[in-house]
């Protein structure tokens, strides 16, 4: 099997959809029934993706690695160019960018539709496009991946889609990278590399108000510190993305704004110290289609809390405590009760059990599956 796989979103390697892409590659080299996987990606991002033996690649300019161009270039350029002879099937794992027009059977992955969700995440125009014209790209498709039975669910109601056609596959985690490390030597590092020594909490995510919540687990911990005076800081673990700039000035405005501590983007590999330092992992996201730093978390035994909203609730349901993210007192009375009794709702053995079977070697081969079933229904 020649798969194409369209890799426009990796973004420097600073999203969850990249790490996805990015995992899901390296893992594929054991699935032998896929020959070759082509690669289309911009220059600019071309270094993120090791050279492989089961991997073509088809590099474009960094130009096109600009949003509205790369849509312009799936749409236009892709479906004239001979880049899809001899390819099998095309795998776009990101939605927005499914081109109208097939030259081949078409598979995607549907990580989420926060755009439907939750209301101004983006600007107008970009919003318009997510709910107006997404939805007839996403009906194009073979067949749809996605990574929860929320998200599913969601493509059923918003996009109208057979939820025959849609596989839910679990994204997997790194476990050579996500492990426990011994806590003195993580908070040592810390030190090092952030400067304090004080017990903090963390949150992995992009700096996105909106959708991840920012400015109420802000207010929560504010009320946190208020209450129960102490040297705990936050660790706001990501780069900034669309609204940080507000953020960044409520936090300027914030009595507690010496202990809220940005490290910007951070590579993968300091992120298993963090949560091996952490003395809690709050994950306040209002809408998410899997949550990948929950389960990184557990599998470096750190104890978690959670929303209990969208595929967050679906992985972490009856592991560890879980709040309604609109309520500040939920956030902030979760926060304290958790860090009193660490093991309080949650088994931190257990969860690290759990944590290791999202493994990708097991999500290549469904997606493998996937692809099969794909090819199957459209040589009917």
């Amino acid at each position: 099997m020649n798969v194409a796989l369209s890799s426009f979103v990796l973004q420097g390697g600073k999203s969850g959809v990249a790490r996805y892409v990015m995992d899901l590659v390296k893992a594929m080299h054991d699935v032998k029934q896929v020959s070759t996987l082509k690669m289309l990606l911009p220059q600019n991002d071309s270094h993120l993706i090791a050279k492989q033996d089961h991997l073509k690649f088809n590099i474009s300019t960094s130009m096109v690695s600009n949003p509205v161009l790369n849509i312009l270039w799936h749409n236009t350029y892709l479906p004239l160019s001979n880049i899809l002879k001899n390819v099998d099937l095309l795998h776009v794992p990101s939605y927005r960018r499914i081109p109208y027009v097939k030259k081949c059977p078409l598979i995607a992955t549907v990580h989420d539709l926060a755009t439907f969700n939750i209301d101004g995440k983006y600007d107008k125009m970009r919003m318009f496009y997510n709910r107006k014209i997404v939805p007839s790209l996403i009906r194009r498709c073979d067949r749809i991946i996605t990574v929860s039975e929320f998200s599913k669910k969601d493509i059923v109601k918003f996009i109208g889609y057979d939820e025959d056609k849609i596989d839910v596959i679990y994204s997997g985690i790194n476990h050579n990278l996500f492990y426990p490390r011994i806590k003195e030597h993580a908070k040592q590092q810390i030190k090092e590399e952030f400067g304090f020594d004080s017990p903090f909490m963390c949150y992995v995510s992009r700096i996105e108000p909106k959708g991840k919540n920012h400015f109420r687990l802000l207010q929560a911990f504010e009320k946190f510190k208020k209450r129960h005076p102490s040297d705990y800081k936050l660790l706001l673990v990501g780069s900034d993305w669309n609204g940080a700039a507000e953020f960044h000035q409520r936090v300027n405005e914030s009595p507690v704004k010496d202990d809220i501590v940005f490290t910007g983007f951070t590579a993968n590999g300091m992120l298993p110290v963090i949560y091996s330092a952490a003395e809690l992992c709050v994950y306040p996201s209002l809408f998410e289609g899997f949550g990948f730093p929950v389960i990184e978390a557990m599998a470096c035994g750190a104890p978690v809390i959670c929303s209990n909203t969208s595929s967050l609730l679906e992985i972490s349901e009856g592991r560890v405590p879980n709040f309604d993210p609109y309520s500040v007192e939920e956030i902030y009375s979760c926060m304290r009760t958790t860090l009193d009794s660490p093991n309080f709702n949650q088994d931190i053995d257990k969860n690290y059990d759990y944590a290791n079977s999202f493994c990708w070697d097991r999500t290549a081969k469904n997606v493998y599956s996937s692809y099969q079933k794909c090819l199957a229904e459209t040589q009917r």
